[in-house]
This record gives C-alpha cells, structure tokens and sequence, in this order.
C-alpha cells in the first residue's frame, strides 16, 4: 500500500482515500474507504469540517506532478474519472471497487463493521449522529431493493456461522428485515429510511446496563428483567444527547417493545397509540429474538418462530395485518429451513414467494431413499416441474437432529445469485 496524507485542497476525483482527519460518527459517509467519484463528494467532505485525508495511491490517482495540474485533473475526472489514470491502476481500482458494488457478503460485512463502530461509541458515550445511521440505513436499504432475497439468505447465513448473535449483528439483522416488511407494507421512502434507522438503534440502551445481564436477558426475571425493561427509555435518552435524531427514530426506540394489547413497556400503550414503524419493528424484533442464539438461549427453527409470531398475532399481541405482512415477507418456510417433501426428499428452503408463501424456492440434497443428490436440484415449488414431478413440503425437520449443515448449501446458492 503507498498512501499519503494530503489536505482537503489537494483531493480530485479518481483518488482513493483510505481515512479522515474527522471521526466517521461526524460524517455521512457509510465508510471512510472510498474512490472519490465527483466534486460534489469533496464539497460535502468540506462543509463537515475535514481538511485532511490520507490517500492509496494503488488504488488510485496520486498528486500530481505539478501543482497547475490539479484544475486540469478535477474538471476531467468530474465526468470521467478514468482519465489521465496509467492502464495500471484503473485496472487496480476496477478489481478493488467490483466486489464492493456487487457481493452481499461484503456489504453486509461492511454494514456489521459500521454498525460495531456505533455500538463501540454508544459504549463510550458517543450517540451517532443522525447522518451517520442514515448512511448505513441507505447502504442497506438500496441492497435490500435491488435484491431482497439475498439480503435475507445472507442474514440466515450469518445466523447459523455465528454461535452467539451480539447486539450489533442483532442490530442489523433486525435492520434488514424491518426494511424488508417495511417495502412489503408499502411504506414510503423516508419511513422506510426511519424504519432502519430505528432498527439500528432499537436496543442502544442496553449499552447503558450490565453487560452479563444483557448477554441472559432471555433468562431474567423479577428486579433484573424490570431492570432490562429501561432499555427502551434509556436509549431514546441517550440518542438524544445528539441533535438532529427524529422524533419518529426515537418513537421507535421508546415504542419497539409496546403490544398492541396493552400488554408491553415501558409505557403499556395500546394498538392505536404505538406508530406502525414501532409495531414493525417489535414484531421483527420478536421474530429475531426467537431465531438467533444468545447465551444459553437456543435458536428457535424458524418455522416454528414463524408458527409463535402467528400465535402471537392471534392473542392480540401484534397487529395481525402487521403479522401477515411479516409472514408473507419471510415465508411460512423461511430461507435455511431444512424440509421433507412428499416425495421422500430432503431439501433446504433457499427463496420465498410472498404470494404463495406455502410453497418456497428449495434445493432438493437428497433423494427419497436419503442418498446425496451429487448435484442439489433447485425447484420452485410454486412453478410446475418440467418432469412433471408435484412436489410439496410434507414437515419440517431440525437440522442439528439430522446433522445437516444448512450454511454450506445457503452459501452455494447465494454463491449462484451473485
């Protein structure tokens, strides 16, 4: 790496910076890493108080050789910022800036990288500013639009490479699939972009109580769970220290653990007084909860959280309209389940359709006799079989129990959609 530190007035387009002279929390920027594309990306560096930044010159253009040079080299790389760059290092740049655009594994890598920083600050004291979340939320969001389905395989993914799920993996899981259910329910853009927002930063408060507590929460009661329960406010308190968060992000905070029957906290509200974005997030907050490992706390196979969040909907806990939503979004059979079809097959649920939410997109690993498929066959069970084969989900088993590694054919599958 050849890098050097360079004043705000030096930068054109077509350089690569690799750091700031002004923390992240400060800037809108989702990742300090990043070629410089335009102009109007320097300007926006300015006006947030940064002056100088430190530069890699292999992955993009270095000062130039003379100083009159820079003009020439801003006004070209405005429109263009290939040009004047040696063949070597557009080639460099062109390699390093692809997987970044395309592979969800590396978004939801670098989102989980920005969103530890958060959690790291909140620790600290430090509230995110609102521009700061917002860049994560956009981030994510526009993945989320422009493939949905591999956003959902790669958080069920993460789900089962990970042994304990932390606050922050929580955070943004929680994220992507509250924007999930959030586009499903026809919210508009900007409640979209508060709906992730408040999922980010549902659970900040926790950073304020014991963190052995908060690692069992799934455990207490009495004092202790009465303690967890001051999560909701002690968040909204602390995000507040920091001005410019909306009111309707911090409604979501305060609200995510309110029932629709009255029967949450912290304040016992009813269905008609918690906002939509809160109920949205409280139900995928609820789902998460039940499939992700936390302590002692075993995951829950989704289809059976699938099967409690119903309950939960029919014993007026959430809004059913809500529920449904939820449901249709993730599927009756959720990506990374392991089911049996009618035809004695084994298969592994990789897509969901939302309007035939009983009939998920697998692949089939084993015939009916249990004998290995020595190449899995991908079958949409809502779309009829070229052989003609009906084939249905019979039940559903548990991986552990029949010692099957579900993350291997999730990755393979993602592998293909990318």
């Amino acid at each position: 790496m050849a890098t050097k530190r360079i004043s705000i007035e030096q930068l054109v387009p077509g350089m690569f910076i690799i750091e700031m002279d002004v923390p992240w929390y400060r800037t809108p920027f989702f990742s300090h890493k990043r070629l410089i594309k335009d102009l109007q990306t320097i300007q926006l560096m300015k006006q947030h108080g940064i002056k100088m930044v430190t530069i890699d010159t292999s992955k993009g253009l270095d000062l130039p050789s003379q100083p009159s040079m820079n003009a020439r080299a801003a006004s070209r790389h405005a429109t263009d910022p290939d040009v004047s760059a040696p063949p070597e290092q557009k080639a460099e740049r062109t390699s390093e800036v692809k997987p970044e655009d395309h592979s969800v594994t590396v978004i939801y890598a670098e989102a989980q990288e920005a969103v530890e920083r958060i959690f790291e600050d909140l620790e600290r004291g430090i509230p995110p500013s609102a521009e700061a979340t917002k860049a994560i939320v956009l981030n994510v969001l526009g993945h989320v639009l422009s493939d949905r389905a591999a956003m959902v395989t790669q958080v069920a993914i993460q789900k089962i490479k990970q042994f304990d799920r932390s606050l922050t993996a929580h955070a943004l899981d929680a994220c992507i699939l509250s924007l999930v259910v959030a586009i499903e329910s026809g919210l508009d853009r900007l409640t979209q972009e508060q709906v992730g927002m408040g999922a980010l930063l549902h659970d900040a408060g926790y950073v304020r109580l014991p963190r052995n507590l908060v690692r069992n929460r799934n455990e207490c009661s009495g004092q202790d769970k009465t303690l967890l329960e001051q999560h909701c406010t002690l968040g909204v308190a602390l995000l507040s220290e920091h001005p410019g968060m909306h009111e309707d992000v911090l409604r979501i905070v305060r609200e995510h653990h309110e029932r629709a029957d009255g029967s949450g906290f912290p304040g016992g509200l009813g269905h008609d007084q918690i906002s939509r974005p809160a109920q949205i997030v409280g139900i995928v907050d609820f789902y998460d909860g039940m499939v992700s490992r936390r302590g002692a706390h075993p995951a829950m196979i989704p289809h059976d959280a699938v099967r409690q969040l119903f309950l939960a909907g029919e014993r007026g806990h959430f809004e059913k309209s809500l529920v449904e939503l939820m449901i249709r979004s993730i599927g009756v059979y959720p990506v990374g389940s392991l089911v049996r079809l009618n035809t004695g097959e084994q298969a592994v649920v990789v897509g969901v359709n939302p309007q035939q939410r009983l009939k998920p997109v697998v692949k089939v690993t084993t015939d009916p006799q249990g004998g290995s498929y020595t190449t899995p066959i991908e079958v949409d069970l809502a779309t009829p079989s070229p052989d003609r084969t009906v084939r249905t989900v019979l039940r559903v088993l548990d991986p552990a129990r029949e010692r099957v590694n579900i993350g291997i054919h999730l990755d393979q599958a993602l592998s293909r959609a990318a």
